[in-house]
């Protein structure tokens, strides 16, 4: 019998999720109403904002009448005691939450609030650190992917952009940094096997309309810095139909879409040659594009999905 009772669960210890709380205001059980005020405002307008805070505003919105920055300022006596261990219930260790729920043993319905925020917070939080540990181990796998040698050899990136597909190549659009000058793109957007969806991508990323509508080209965009040269030529080709290759479909989100397809209608309202693009080029149906190599800070490596396929094949 008794090893049976030694076998049954046991409750956690007190502390075992001391490793989880991130005390960002150490002695908040004292921490004056403006601080506790300023904890409450941050991350307010975030919808990611960490666990910590989305529970400590739940709290404090049902503990107060006006949760405005002057209102929660302005707290005194019981209320300003209370928005304190809502804190503390929230961010600070087991110990310092214990003193918290010893303060307020006469006020079961307000204890009965921390014991049940606490609760839902420390579920939260265990969610939320298990999320936080696979990004780190997919950041060390990055890493690694980005450090592998790659199979390609060119003295410049130029040398090895000519040795890639169409796939990849849109993958490099997708990624270029504009400061980097526009050498590479005119190659891949002048090349006949280039797919229409990375030149459309090039294009409205290039802000046709301010150069199809501004009255001269400024003395500073000449050789690879000819942004509006490069847009143009682009424009054209998309205008007389150069792109025969189209597999491949933008993938937009709702922000981009909506910026580029105003980008389009600003252009076409110069009503001049060749910036009569039709807005459909943006909705094209295609399949995604599958790069074996990126871009990252100017430095091409493998993909990181193509990475982690090979080194599946390889284990």
């Amino acid at each position: 019998m008794m090893t049976l009772l030694n076998r049954a669960a046991r409750p956690m210890p007190a502390h075992a999720h001391d490793h989880l709380f991130a005390d960002i205001a150490p002695g908040s059980a004292h921490a004056s109403a403006r601080m506790l005020a300023v904890l409450y405002e941050q991350y307010a307008r975030d919808d990611a904002a960490p666990p910590q805070y989305k529970h400590f505003r739940r709290l404090v919105q049902a503990l107060v009448c006006d949760d405005s920055p002057r209102g929660l300022r302005g707290l005194s006596g019981k209320a300003l005691d209370k928005m304190r261990a809502a804190y503390v219930c929230c961010f600070e260790p087991h110990d310092a939450y214990a003193r918290q729920r010893a303060t307020f043993w006469k006020d079961p319905a307000f204890l009965a609030q921390l014991m049940r925020a606490r609760d839902a917070l420390i579920k939260d939080l265990e969610i939320h650190a298990a999320e936080e540990a696979r990004r780190r181990a997919q950041l060390r796998t990055m890493i690694e992917c980005r450090a592998a040698p790659i199979d390609l050899c060119g003295v410049s990136l130029l040398a090895l952009i000519k040795q890639m597909s169409p796939d990849d190549w849109h993958e490099i659009v997708l990624n270029w940094h504009w400061d980097h000058g526009v050498t590479e793109l005119e190659w891949i957007t002048s090349h006949p096997e280039c797919d229409r969806a990375t030149a459309v991508y090039a294009y409205c990323l290039g802000e046709p309309s301010r150069v199809a509508l501004r009255a001269s080209k400024p003395s500073y965009e000449h050789g690879r810095w000819d942004y509006g040269g490069f847009v143009r030529a682009v424009a054209a080709r998309l205008e007389n139909g150069f792109y025969m290759n189209a597999a491949l479909k933008l993938e937009l989100g709702p922000e981009t879409a909506a910026r580029f397809a105003a980008e389009i209608a600003r252009a076409r309202a110069s009503k001049e040659s060749p910036w009569q693009l039709e807005p459909a080029l943006l909705t094209h149906p295609g399949r995604p594009h599958k790069p074996k190599y990126t871009l990252h800070h100017g430095a091409v490596h493998y993909h990181y999905d193509y990475w982690m396929a090979r080194e599946a094949r390889v284990r």
